[in-house]
């Protein structure tokens, strides 16, 4: 799991780098005014088209996908004002005000809406494809017949509406108490300059300082102050558990995996064989354990030692990061690095970090017809060019599919939006190999790169076991206490780390404060497969040259225009081939032994 970092507001970084909104929306009113506008226009076209799916013909279904797609759009912008407005100052009451409202008008939106899904769903097979071949719907295509694969496992309207009101109570409350305990939980730690209180996320920041004896006493304070509530975190997600698993009963869904695939658009066969094929390649996470701690002149690398840093990487303003991505992306296509400097010309980047706003980074798709904005929190250090990159990726893949998609196509599912974003660090994280000088900041960005992909293949998988170990268990009835969510988590740790790291008692505990268990289940699987793709793709760029970019770009535009397998084949990845996962693994090892040569 990625952290986000201390924030230190007293020296401005990236200063004045804010974004600009007034071309999603120019005040709140004028945000609430629209709101209620498109929800009055949402009520209109249910009271258009509730009960004509069965006599519909093409024509009109195509005038009804279009209107339904500017209701979409400009809920798009709307929200992702909001959105992108409360990130920037949470503790706004203005944008506090306007996310609520935000909040309530989808609820209304989703309910005037649910009916042409639904009844969309209740055709027959036959009508349902002819209409969906029909010349007039050829955009809408696949977001049509794959809307379809949810059909047996849809209720009737009264039924999902039901469900929709409960969420709240069943499962957001649930949410809500894990983030409630977790983000508020500090305690006293003195990382050097006196005690002070630290977070979550702000003792996890420290596993990464080069002061060993700093990592180990940050890492036991965080297992010190989070063992009175590990049995509150447990109960949460047991509840949330238990109730997931009555969801799919009342479905139909025969495993807890299957909802998160059907979302996925991928076979389980497919997620089973990859998780498979990584634990057959632990032994490469264990070769490089071993050959850091050689590095960091260790006997034995320790839990608190895997994200120690080898070489320190010199410091870059945010004009130089903006020059390094634009050179990373033009040697790829001048079309992709025109993409990227949009960003920065149209302001649509906020990276100056300052007191409330949120950690992290991310970049917003907002909607079909409009540009992606994006945010992180720049602070001079070349990890935040990487972070730069990765989200510049999503937004070329926002962009390009927006140009040729429809409001219904424009996103895939997180498996393959995650490709772009890691292919763009790929072609960053070779241009600074290719032009920098500075040997600690080479050594740096090598060993970052190795860890990166360990954290995001490897220890995804790990989580991804732990989870279907957790449902299993649950149910066969089992209670899931944090005394057997901890002996699952340190089995799955041991099998990764194996003989090469010594793990400490205490981190059995480390299944408590990951909230992707919380908010989505299986999510983390997704990563893993998007980072052995784009592995794969890379390689196939690297063996191809300039012919791989027209293909790659196509693939940007598709957008979620078709299944994973079918977007991948033209770019020579087959998911149906067992060996498909091994490139990715074959650029990894390349990747350890250039980090071992330093």
């Amino acid at each position: 799991m990625s952290t986000a970092p201390v924030i230190d507001t007293t020296e401005p970084r990236a200063e004045g780098v804010h974004w600009d909104l007034t071309p999603l929306a120019t005040t709140t009113e004028d945000a609430t005014t629209r709101l209620e506008a498109v929800i009055k226009r949402a009520k209109a076209f249910e009271k258009r088209y509730r009960g004509a799916m069965e006599t519909i013909g093409a024509g009109e279904l195509a005038g009804a996908m279009a209107e339904l797609a500017e209701i979409h759009n400009e809920v798009g912008r709307l929200a992702s004002y909001s959105g992108l407005r409360e990130s920037t100052d949470v503790a706004n009451e203005e944008n506090r005000d306007l996310a609520a409202t935000v909040d309530r008008q989808m609820v209304e939106l989703g309910n005037a809406l649910r009916f042409f899904d639904l009844e969309w769903l209740e055709l027959d097979d036959a009508k349902a494809n002819e209409l969906a071949n029909a010349p007039e719907l050829a955009r809408d295509r696949h977001h049509l017949l794959s809307a379809r694969r949810f059909a047996p496992y849809t209720l009737e309207e009264n039924e999902e509406r039901m469900l929709a009101e409960r969420a709240p109570a069943a499962v957001s409350a649930w949410q809500s108490l894990f983030e409630q305990v977790t983000s508020t939980l500090e305690t006293p730690f003195d990382a050097g300059d006196g005690e002070e209180p630290h977070t979550i996320s702000r003792l996890l920041a420290h596993v990464r300082d080069p002061n060993r004896d700093l990592r180990k006493r940050a890492l036991d304070t965080l297992y010190e102050a989070l063992e009175p509530h590990t049995s509150v975190l447990a109960h949460c997600y047991d509840s949330l558990v238990g109730d997931r698993l009555a969801m799919d009963r009342l479905r139909g869904h025969e495993e807890p995996m299957a909802p998160t695939h059907l979302r996925n658009e991928l076979d389980d066969e497919v997620v089973q064989g990859m998780m498979s094929a990584v634990e057959r390649h632990y032994g490469l996470a264990h070769r490089w354990f071993r050959a850091k701690a050689g590095l960091l002149s260790l006997d034995k690398l320790e839990l608190h030692d895997q994200y120690a840093p080898i070489g320190e990487s010199r410091s870059v303003d945010f004009a130089e990061a903006r020059g390094l991505i634009n050179a990373s992306f033009g040697r790829f296509s001048p079309e992709v690095s025109a993409v990227a400097e949009g960003f920065f010309a149209e302001r649509r980047i906020d990276a100056e970090p300052r007191a409330g706003k949120r950690g992290g980074a991310f970049c917003a798709s907002v909607a079909q017809d409009a540009s992606p904005f994006m945010l992180m929190n720049f602070t001079d250090r070349m990890d935040d060019v990487m972070t730069l990159a990765h989200e510049l990726g999503h937004g070329m893949h926002f962009t390009f599919s927006a140009q040729q998609q429809t409001a219904h196509s424009f996103h895939t599912g997180i498996a393959m939006a995650e490709v772009p974003s890691t292919f763009a660090e790929l072609l960053t994280f070779d241009h600074l190999m290719a032009t920098e000088d500075d040997q600690q900041t080479r050594r740096s960005l090598l060993a970052e790169r190795v860890e990166g992909s360990f954290a995001t293949v490897f220890r995804q998988t790990v989580l991804s076991r732990y989870e279907q170990r957790a449902y299993a268990a649950r149910s066969e009835g089992t209670t899931l206490t944090d005394d057997r969510l901890s002996a699952i988590w340190f089995e799955e740790n041991e099998k990764y780390y194996g003989d090469a790291v010594d793990m400490t008692d205490r981190y059995r505990m480390g299944w408590s404060y990951i909230p992707h268990f919380i908010s989505t289940r299986f999510y983390t699987y997704a990563y893993v497969f998007a980072h052995l793709v784009t592995l794969a793709l890379y390689a196939q760029y690297r063996a191809q040259g300039e012919a791989f970019v027209p293909k790659y770009l196509e693939f940007l535009s598709a957008g979620g225009s078709a299944t994973p397998q079918e977007l991948l084949l033209p770019l020579g990845v087959d998911l149906s081939s067992p060996q498909v996962w091994d490139p990715g693994f074959e650029e990894m090892d390349r990747m350890i032994a250039l980090a071992e040569a330093g």
